[in-house]
């Protein structure tokens, strides 16, 4: 498996995997656009108090088969978010997903960063991600349900310099988990 900046030349592709890996959201397609062209997309960026959003594709035998983004809020420096992590399901099961995780870690420690953080949820469909993060050290925190919600989020944290991050719900004046969106309320029939 080779990891490599997210290029233009496999931006659809790499927006398919995302789409493949997370339906449900939408955020990842205006993600990929803003890291490859942040000055087209300052909107997205300063709606979500970011500095910038960057990925990296995850290649095997010449195919995107994953992806991996960092976000960088305003006001946080020592901090970074993992954002749009995994493997398509023929590319698991290799260790290729270890890997990626371990690489984003390295990136963020040569950065001088302090702190790397997620937010997942607590599903059957990430149960192997969330042992990985485990595995890693990453520790998780409850965060409160948006209205509608019937799963349990979670922030994971890791300290990237031996210490333990400050809690994410104790941060002052932290901004809003991105891609995190309340659910659509299902219409009712009269």
């Amino acid at each position: 498996m080779r990891i490599e900046q997210l290029d233009p030349a496999v931006l659809e592709e790499t927006q398919y995997v995302a789409s493949e890996l997370f339906p449900w959201e939408h955020e990842h397609n205006t993600a990929l656009l803003a890291a490859l062209f942040p000055e087209a997309h300052a909107g997205f960026l300063e709606e979500r108090r970011l500095n910038a959003a960057r990925f990296w594709t995850a290649r095997f035998e010449n195919r995107v088969v994953g992806l991996a983004g960092l976000y960088d809020y305003r006001g946080m420096p020592s901090d970074v978010w993992l954002s749009w992590y995994g493997l398509l399901p023929a590319a698991r099961g290799r260790g290729h997903g270890g890997r990626l995780l371990d690489w984003v870690i390295r990136t963020a420690r040569t950065e001088g960063r302090t702190v790397l953080r997620l937010w997942t949820t607590v599903e059957d469909e990430y149960r192997l991600a969330i042992q990985l993060y485990e595995k890693r050290g990453f520790a998780a925190e409850e965060y409160p349900p948006l209205p509608g919600e019937s799963w349990r989020t979670i922030v994971m944290s890791l300290g990237l310099t031996g210490a333990t991050p400050i809690p994410w719900q104790s941060v002052a004046d932290r901004p809003a988990l991105c891609g995190r969106v309340a659910p659509v309320a299902e219409a009712k029939v009269a």
